[in-house]
């Protein structure tokens, strides 16, 4: 009978204790959807087309010499004495360059107005930041967040990757590195990274977001500014079949859901505070706002700090 008892209380105890956090899971962001099984079901299909594509004899003296084309070219457009490009270029040197293992000469550039919040990177170190996006952040530990997304690409070899056929035409002396500059850029604009390589390019982000003194959560924040940018731009009916799973239209896009990108890094943030309860960790709110990047690691307490 007491063992009877006891076997009861613990099944009780345990049935509580899984009603109770069942009630308190994070609420997932939408009711279905096939990006996360497509983008499993593409990541062997995106490393055969990698190991393929690294079989062509071009390398990272090419892929630099492809980026010294786009930076000329992105160079001869900065105004003199921008205080945003001198932010950028401040930002990259301290925070961003340390984390890096290719030997690029890293720039992001501003590229103004565009109509659009967005940022890509380019092949041989070079990424490019719209004014709209700068807009939409409100702190340098998420702008240093979608910067390190567009660095991914570039040290995972994502962006090469999809140009070498295209610099081995060159070497076999049947177009210019200009031209191929041109239709390397077509190429990234028209057939996006694939939810794979996006995924890999998050993973990065919040690793480096970890490596540095800023707060986890921004990359979190950052996909929750660009989702309400994209919420605020489409109507009801839209934002209400993007809910539910769509085969096709969850197989032919490129980025997986913003609400599960959201969701995911913010859950992953929290976990780190969790365990790093006593933790200070930059925002940098008004070092975006006055374009002044903090110049060095943390070392004691910072107003800006959080936590």
């Amino acid at each position: 009978m007491k063992r009877q008892l006891a076997l009861a209380g613990l099944l009780s105890s345990g049935g509580a204790l899984a009603l109770l956090l069942w009630n308190q899971r994070p609420a997932p962001p939408l009711d279905s959807s096939l990006a996360r099984p497509f983008q499993l079901l593409g990541t062997p299909i995106q490393l055969v087309d990698r190991l393929a594509s690294r079989l062509v004899p071009v390398g990272a003296v090419d892929e630099q010499q492809l980026g010294d084309t786009y930076r000329r070219r992105f160079e001869a457009q900065i105004e003199p004495g921008d205080p945003t490009q001198a932010y950028l270029d401040r930002l990259m040197a301290v925070q961003l360059r340390p984390h890096t293992r290719r030997p690029f000469p890293y720039r992001a550039y501003r590229i103004g107005r565009i109509g659009a919040a967005n940022a890509m990177a380019l092949p041989g170190g070079v990424i490019l930041i719209s004014d709209e996006l700068l807009e939409l952040l409100e702190s340098e530990a998420e702008l240093v967040a979608v910067l390190a997304h567009e660095l991914g690409h570039i040290e995972l070899g994502h962006c090469f990757d999809r140009v070498r056929f295209q610099l081995l035409l060159r070497r076999s002396g049947v177009d210019s590195l200009g031209a191929i500059a041109d239709a390397a850029i077509q190429l990234l604009l028209q057939h996006s990274y694939s939810k794979t390589a996006e995924q890999e390019a998050d993973d990065y982000s919040f690793r480096l977001l970890l490596d540095s003194p800023y707060d986890p959560s921004a990359l979190g924040r950052a996909f929750r500014a660009l989702n309400g940018l994209e919420s605020r731009s489409t109507d009801a009916a839209e934002r209400e079949a993007r809910r539910h799973a769509d085969p096709l239209r969850d197989y032919l896009a490129s980025h997986p859901p913003g609400p599960l990108r959201q969701a995911e890094y913010e859950q992953r943030a929290a976990a780190w505070w969790r365990a790093h309860p006593g933790a200070r960790r930059q925002q940098g709110v008004e070092n975006l706002r006055q374009h002044r990047p903090r110049p060095a690691p943390l070392q004691g307490p910072d107003p800006q700090a959080t936590r």
